[in-house]
């Protein structure tokens, strides 16, 4: 049987979505400056992946909003992020941009949004941070339109790459600060019907990548 003090602790998942809200609360009046380095690589990315003017675009885990100054101004955006301060201030990028958003507080692992909602949805700096990335992956798919695209930014493991020895050892201590260093992506993608279709270096001598999701040929949409 649990003790006391155990049986009291909520399971491990759900302690690491509570982390991952705290830490980017704190994070949230510092985050574009942390951010920085990995702005040219965002921007790659969005400009490889094109979006139509009219397109619906869902921001998951929207972050301040960095996103938005690369996005065609016809877009629709929604942005969803689970830290209110985030939101807040992606509300306040929209205004300076002079740009409709609508942003709202939710949990990319549960999107608020009815099946087949965007054509678009933008997973950046995401996948690599959030405790269930492959509930975070079929939620997307969930919400993403026959015909549509998921971009992916991140850091990620190549295929059949085992982690360096620097990255086993810095891993413990990023996965409570920032992110997980040594996650791969395709194995992320099983069970959700996506197919990587492009895929490629975006930034910081590779260690950045960025990647373009869709349904797989012979599947109209979701499961």
């Amino acid at each position: 049987m649990p003790t006391e003090s155990t049986a009291s602790l909520p399971p491990p998942r759900t302690w690491a979505r509570w982390w991952n809200r705290t830490r980017y609360r704190l994070y949230a009046p510092v985050y574009d400056a942390l951010a920085w380095p990995m702005e040219r690589g965002r921007q790659r990315a969005l400009r490889w992946l094109d979006p139509a003017p009219n397109a619906r675009i869902l921001l998951s885990g929207c972050g301040t909003g960095l996103d938005l100054a690369y996005l065609p101004p016809e877009t629709q955006v929604t942005a969803l992020d689970a830290v209110p301060a985030m939101v807040r201030r992606t509300k306040a990028r929209a205004r300076t941009l002079g740009r409709a958003v609508d942003a709202q507080v939710g949990d990319a692992h549960a999107l608020p949004f009815e099946d087949d909602s965007f054509d678009v949805v933008l997973l950046h700096l995401l996948l690599s941070v959030l405790p269930d990335p492959e509930a975070v992956l079929a939620e997307a798919a969930r919400v993403l339109a026959p015909g549509g695209r998921i971009s992916i930014y991140d850091k990620f493991l190549p295929p059949e790459t085992p982690p360096s020895l620097l990255r086993r050892a810095l891993n413990p201590a990023a996965r409570v600060l920032v992110s997980d260093f040594n996650r791969q992506l395709r194995p992320m993608l099983t069970g959700t019907n996506l197919d990587l279709v492009a895929h490629r270096e975006a930034g910081l001598w590779g260690l950045y990548t960025a990647s373009i999701a869709r349904f797989g040929s012979g599947h109209s949409g979701r499961q």
